[in-house]
């Protein structure tokens, strides 16, 4: 990063180039050729020097300058150095004089024609006190206008032509083919008459009776029931007035306390619960003695942030935020009757919308209205609020006249009224400050101003003087800004900065927030502004913020991270960009926001291609990039989400191509792993493993971390579980807890994805029910649920919930097991984590049959296999086809049971699944002996007792021995076989009885 001596402070002096609107007029003698072969050279000397004082005077006149001297041809600009609101007026006006007088210049047998073209367009302009130049193609195109008109005449561009006002007259000639232009140009001929100025002053708020009367009537209800108002939206395109009407309702019902107002800001559209955060700033009602501060001081706060973060889970932070929140709303509405406004619903980001969901839910029973304004686009949002829209549309030509005529009374013209109300095309913000200022042209407008109002937007700047300058250097920090970073980006003097602030406030361009914080009065303002800087010296200011928002607080938030990568980026600096939108990507998804993570990491990708537009090497970090994007997208598209992997591979491919397989490819190796063996391809998932063995084992021992370690533990307990080798993925979950320490390892699920030990204990009470110790099965399972209610990831509570469950149906417990499965599926419905909600309706089905052999269950089991099929999850397909198997057998369906066990015994393509082998092959025996093919019966029951025996699945071997006592009651090695197992069964606790080790068994 540029030290601050690299960054110097940009000058201030007014000769500087600049972006800006300029009419250019171009006039021309006509036939001056022929007059040049007809006049002496000293009469001709004459005639020129005469028509050169008749056009400066005119050009002058009228606030243009003369730029050049082309033998017989004049060049003027108008909007240089000082824009004008009525630039192509006054341009037209110079034209007509010019055409009409040159004709007075004449002699015995000439009289001397004039022919104008005038164009307006963005240009670079440039002033050094005396001189005017300019350089784009708006001169090109005054020149091609005039060789086309006609002798006597004015031709003028499109562009000029919308500018003029009203009673400018004009005709269309047509769409001309000029020389150079790859398209024919719309080119219109103008009348030869004169343009008039305008006067006036004041502005009163009018009209919007109707809207008034709408929210009044929602103030007088709220006030009547003491409830809650419906969600009034004001929704309108921008300066159409939804703001003034929202202020004006305030003034004509006020509340008994001042209002809440939650701004939101464009450039803060994914920092999450932004508007939030900048109002618990100034208000001084919300309390942060309460017994939740801590999470209302955290969103300010970013040191007791970071300190929350090592004492909770993501998901428990987020909770208890909205629940501080809630409450901080609801004591001040308990206060007495509020109103609360949020001002550009179109900028809120995802949080402060599930937060706004939230409350107009909960504070149902407080009086408050609600009030809030928005762009049309806000109606596309994922996100619908229940609400009341009132559509403001543009201001009738009757209410505009109204306007005019309470501020001007009797002395303005009628035709001065009509030009007003067509100029301002019923907007109300334009309107206002051609009333105010009619003689300077003062209007607003937005980010992308429109190419009429350019003009007139610059003017009002430019009215300021030298005061433009800060106007230039505020537009680039943003809408909102402060004296003090003001003044560092400027580099002028307090005592001078101060005067140009209240210069700018004065002519309502900037209006103070508090007595150090200003704002653009409207963002159609500082976006003007901003489009006059030139692209290096925007890009020098933009840097050198960005470098004054890094010397701040070093624990930075989301916000001071959004600024500063946005700086970056409008500096051109994309990769510093990324790397601060990387960090916004992992801070909000550690948050539990990953809406907003994900677009956060997403734009960082876009920086990076960018960088490497430009020539950087960006590999390194596109594969770290991925990584977490690729984490990010596990809590929202599910583990086995196609995208999943796709992201993880790409990673991989960055780091493959700058041979960095090291300790980063560990944590993509990982993603790669679950998404493997959740889909069955537990072969593939083991070598994955391998490789992860290897990459660690070639880590230097300095660069060998604690995550490393764990990570490939991680798998290897995975795969340990899913091959059937239960006693080694017990063992393997003894050495990650002596590794895990949740300070430094809980803040890494936002890499993972996962939780690095709680992925591992979901695991262990299946293998210690499977090898008999079920006592211990039960402990595994609640110490997953405590460290779970610590850790508190909101994509692993399904996960949790379901898979402890299938243990406890594994020891009996069905009402349990049934009761985690049902909170399990609710929570992967809410969260949309289609792969739990499906996975988790599975072993619900099974679990009911085998607690109560309803023949419902069987159905419900089928349409639960055939989604797994579609969704492609390979791993449990083949045990769940056995236990479908097996009920169509135990319902006399000998055809469907078959169909279903060979499925079972085949297995999914690509698998290779060892947790349930054992279990299949006793349930296709089952399938055979209920059929009465008894020898095939026992030939599969003794099959899975030895592939039980071999994987020491005590419980699966008990099972497939008790089978084979059914058929071969005489089988002495067998019977000896089941009280070895019988008495290998682990301790059970007081709650556990005969009856329930034989319904298990």
């Amino acid at each position: 990063m540029l030290s601050p001596e690299e960054i110097p402070h940009p000058p201030m002096d007014h000769d500087l180039p600049e972006r800006r609107q300029v009419t250019v007029l171009f006039a021309d003698i006509v036939d001056y050729t022929g007059l040049a072969l007809r006049f002496d050279p000293e009469d001709l000397r004459e005639l020129l020097q005469r028509y050169y004082a008749l056009a400066k005077n005119e050009i002058e006149a009228s606030g243009g300058i003369v730029a050049e001297y082309l033998a017989d041809g004049i060049v003027a600009h108008f909007g240089v150095p000082i824009a004008y609101q009525d630039a192509a007026d006054r341009a037209v006006q110079a034209a007509k004089h010019i055409v009409r007088k040159a004709g007075e210049i004449c002699g015995m047998d000439y009289r001397l024609s004039v022919r104008v073209g005038i164009a307006t367009g963005l240009v670079v302009a440039e002033f050094d006190g005396i001189n005017s130049k300019i350089t784009g193609a708006s001169g090109v195109l005054a020149a091609r206008l005039q060789a086309s008109a006609e002798p006597g005449s004015i031709y003028i561009s499109d562009l000029t032509r919308r500018l003029l006002r009203g009673e400018t007259e004009a005709h269309f000639v047509g769409d001309v083919a000029l020389k150079g232009f790859s398209k024919p140009e719309p080119v219109w001929c103008l009348d030869i008459e004169d343009a008039k100025r305008l006067a006036g002053d004041g502005f009163p708020f009018f009209g919007r009776a109707a809207e008034l009367s709408k929210l009044a009537m929602a103030w007088e209800a709220v006030l009547k029931t003491g409830k809650a108002s419906p969600l009034s939206i004001l929704s309108g395109r921008p300066g159409i007035g939804k703001s003034r009407i929202l202020r004006e309702h305030g003034l004509r019902c006020p509340a008994g306390q001042r209002s809440i107002v939650l701004q939101a800001a464009e450039r803060q559209s994914n920092t999450a619960l932004y508007p939030v955060v900048e109002w618990l700033k100034l208000d001084d009602r919300v309390s942060l003695g309460a017994d939740d501060a801590d999470y209302l001081r955290a969103l300010c706060q970013p040191e007791t942030a970071m300190g929350l973060h090592l004492r909770e889970a993501p998901g428990a932070i987020r909770q208890g935020t909205f629940d501080a929140l809630c409450a901080s709303f609801r004591r001040i509405a308990k206060a007495g009757p509020i109103q609360i406004i949020i001002e550009d619903l179109q900028w809120l980001d995802p949080s402060t919308l599930q937060l706004i969901v939230r409350l107009l839910t909960d504070l149902e029973d407080c009086p408050i209205q609600w009030l809030a304004s928005g762009r049309p686009e806000f109606a596309d949002s994922p996100v619908k609020l229940q609400s009341l829209v009132l559509n403001i549309g543009e201001l009738s030509a009757a209410e505009c006249h109204e306007a005019v005529s309470s501020c001007c009374g009797e002395s303005i013209t009628s035709m001065l009224a009509d030009e007003i109300v067509g100029k301002s095309e019923g907007v109300p913000l334009f309107l206002e400050h051609l009333l105010r200022e009619l003689n300077e042209g003062r209007i607003s407008g937005r980010e992308t101003v429109p190419e009429t109002l350019v003009g007139a937007l610059v003017a009002w700047i430019d009215s300021t003087g030298s005061a433009r300058r800060i106007a230039q250097c505020a537009s680039v920090v943003g809408r909102y800004f402060d004296e003090v970073m003001l003044g560092q980006v400027s580099g002028l003097s307090h005592q001078d900065l101060n005067a140009d602030i209240e210069r700018l406030c004065k002519a309502e361009i900037f209006q103070r927030e508090n007595a150090s914080f200003l704002s653009f009065r409207h963002d159609l303002i500082r976006d003007a502004a901003y489009s006059t800087l030139l692209r290096k010296r925007r890009e020098s200011l933009h840097r050198r913020v960005a470098w004054i928002h890094t010397q701040g607080n070093p624990h930075v938030g989301d916000k001071a991270l959004a600024e500063i990568a946005y700086h970056h980026e409008a500096a051109g600096d994309y990769t510093l960009a990324a790397d601060y939108r990387h960090r916004i990507g992992r801070y909000t998804t550690a948050l539990g926001a990953f809406a907003e993570g994900e677009s956060q990491l997403r734009h960082a990708l876009d920086l990076l291609a960018r960088a490497e537009r430009n020539g950087v090497d960006v590999e390194h970090r596109q594969a770290n990039l991925l990584i977490d994007l690729a984490a990010n997208l596990m809590q929202t598209r599910g583990f086995t989400g196609l995208e999943v992997l796709e992201t993880y591979m790409k990673s991989l491919a960055h780091l493959e191509k700058i041979n960095r397989m090291g300790g980063d490819s560990l944590s993509i190796f990982w993603g790669i792993f679950t998404y493997q063996v959740l889909i069955g391809h537990t072969k593939d998932a083991a070598m994955t493993v391998s490789r992860m063995e290897a990459v660690l084992r070639r880590l230097p021992e300095r660069e060998r971390l604690s995550e490393h370690t764990l990570s490939v533990l991680g798998t290897r307990n995975g795969i340990q579980f899913y091959s059937g080798q239960f006693h080694a993925q017990l063992a393997t979950l003894e050495k990650i807890k002596t590794h895990y320490e949740f300070e430094f390892h809980a803040p890494l699920a936002a890499k993972y994805g996962m939780d690095l030990f709680a992925t591992a204990h979901a695991f262990s009470p299946h293998s210690a029910a499977i090898v008999g110790q079920f006592a211990r099965a039960r402990d595994l399972v609640i110490e997953a649920d405590a460290h779970q209610s610590v850790l508190d990831i909101p994509l692993m509570l399904p996960f949790i919930d379901i898979w402890g469950g299938v243990a406890l149906g594994y020891l009996g417990d069905f009402d349990l097991a049934l009761a985690r499965m049902e909170r399990g599926i609710a929570l992967a419905d809410r969260q949309g984590a289609a792969f739990w909600s499906a996975t988790g309706r599975m072993w619900q089905a099974l679990t009911e049959f085998e607690a109560t052999g309803n023949p419902s269950s069987r159905s419900r089991m089928e349409q639960a296999l055939a989604v797994q099929k579609l969704m492609g999850v390979g791993i449990g397909i083949p045990y769940w086809s056995a236990k479908l198997a097996a009920a169509y057998a135990m319902n006399g369906d000998d055809q469907r049971a078959l169909e279903y066990s060979r499925e079972a015994l085949a297995g999914s393509p690509g698998t290779s699944e060892g947790v349930w082998r054992a279990e299949r092959q006793r349930l296709s025996g089952l399938v055979h002996e209920r059929a009465g093919r008894i020898d095939k019966a026992l030939s599969l029951y003794n099959l899975a007792a030895r592939t039980a025996c071999k994987q020491s699945a005590v419980l699966w071997e008990l099972r497939a021995r008790k089978a084979i006592s059914r058929l071969a009651p005489h089988d002495e090695l067998n019977a000896l076989r089941l009280t070895m197992l019988s008495r290998a069964i682990g301790p059970v606790d007081a709650r556990e009885d005969q009856a329930a080790i034989s319904a298990m068994v």
